[in-house]
């Protein structure tokens, strides 16, 4: 009788394939789809090696970028009688990570030095909150997504205007604040680091040398206030045509104006979803928004084209506040009963799909200004020596 063969040893069960197991550029495919900045923050701290596969790609920032647009957080706004900004976060979302964001940060400011005296927005960029205190002229910047505060040495001279600059590929928490002075028709940069803690006076540059271009206008120059950043320079509405500021060469010149429309609100400089420079305003008597793109044309020239004519037929009359990233933040004030508080409503305008959505609404008669509070991309999100891949020694 033959013997029977003893069965195959049993292969042993193969591993199973889990998110954990999947490469990084499969993983940051997964990430790229994910719908909003505030989701990455969450995804890619879940784990060291979701972190590290973020950090490691040098390419992935830019391509969620220029996918999904800087979300706004909500805004701040300046009362007369306040002594410090209050916030108003964009409601209406069913987003859990968007909420996250509200409730882990401290846009309440209550970090900021209560020195019992009035705290004023001089700027909002990247983040930062640039705050001086009318009683004691102290500044200080202030991130309230990281609760971080970088005390400001009282600036040399009165400013016009103040720009915070900041990128997360810089080392973290690193800054520069340009401001602008002005003596008659005479204008100097003075740049603050926040690396040194040290102010740096810059020459003179007189209205004839920047409007040298548009000598017909140096008598209609006017003090740079409340200027634009784009792509590197600060754009100051100046009469019909811009003042210009280089923050890397730290040179003014002037550009033109687009020509200007029949009943139209003054100019809003800002910049289109693909960081281009652009110029918008309302047009009352017409109901709408125009909003001019800075391109080539067919010639390859380089000039001011009229990109779109967004109709507002049911919200007449709105205020254009701001233009951040191809969003524009309109607001409208309007007083239903006499004798009552007026109703304040916040817009938000999308450029691309030319959606008008209405972000919050409260009775405020006393609000000065509204700042926008775009969630920048995070410095932690950025391989570098400070910043080096988790895993790494």
């Amino acid at each position: 009788m033959a013997c029977q063969l003893p069965p195959p040893p049993e292969s042993p069960p193969s591993a199973p394939t889990t998110i954990f197991t999947i490469g990084d550029d499969l993983l940051l495919e997964i990430f790229v789809r994910l719908p909003s900045l505030p989701a990455l923050v969450r995804a890619a701290f879940a784990c060291r090696n979701f972190l590290d596969a973020v950090r490691s790609s040098p390419t992935f920032c830019p391509r969620f970028r220029a996918l999904h647009p800087p979300p706004l957080i909500g805004l701040f706004l300046e009362h007369r009688d306040g002594d410090i900004p209050s916030f108003a976060p964009v409601r209406g979302r069913a987003d859990p990570d968007h909420a996250a964001v509200v409730r882990g940060s401290d846009f309440f400011l209550t970090r900021v030095p209560d020195d019992q005296a009035f705290w004023h927005i001089n700027h909002c960029r990247d983040g930062y909150l640039l705050l001086h205190n009318w009683k004691t002229w102290v500044f200080v910047a202030y991130n309230p997504l990281t609760g971080v505060l970088h005390p400001i040495p009282s600036p040399p001279e009165a400013f016009r205007d103040y720009h915070i600059l900041s990128s997360p590929e810089e080392r973290h928490g690193s800054f520069r604040l340009v401001c602008i002075h002005e003596d008659g028709l005479q204008l100097r940069p003075v740049v603050y680091s926040s690396d040194t803690g040290e102010w740096q006076v810059f020459p003179w540059a007189d209205a004839a040398t920047i409007t040298k271009d548009h000598p017909d206008d140096d008598k209609h120059f006017l003090p740079p206030t409340r200027g634009k950043l784009v792509n590197g320079r600060i754009y100051w509405i100046s009469y019909h045509f811009l003042i210009v500021l280089d923050t890397a060469t730290l040179q003014f010149s002037s550009m033109d104006l687009p020509p200007f429309m029949y009943g139209q609100k003054p100019f809003v400089v800002g910049d289109t979803r693909d960081e281009k420079l652009c110029v918008a305003c309302a047009v009352d008597s017409q109901n709408l928004v125009a909003v001019w793109v800075w391109r080539a044309d067919d010639d390859r020239v380089e000039k001011w084209m009229l990109d779109k004519e967004i109709e507002l037929e049911d919200i007449p009359a709105l205020k254009l506040v701001a233009v951040n990233r191809g969003s524009l933040h309109l607001h409208l004030m309007a007083i239903q009963q006499p004798d009552t508080v007026a109703l304040c409503s916040f817009f938000s305008l999308c450029m691309e799909t030319e959606e008008l959505k209405r972000i919050f609404s409260l009775y405020e008669s006393e609000i000065e200004r509204s700042y926008p509070y775009i969630m920048p991309w995070p410095s932690s999100l950025v391989c570098s020596k400070v910043n080096p891949p988790v895993g790494s020694a």
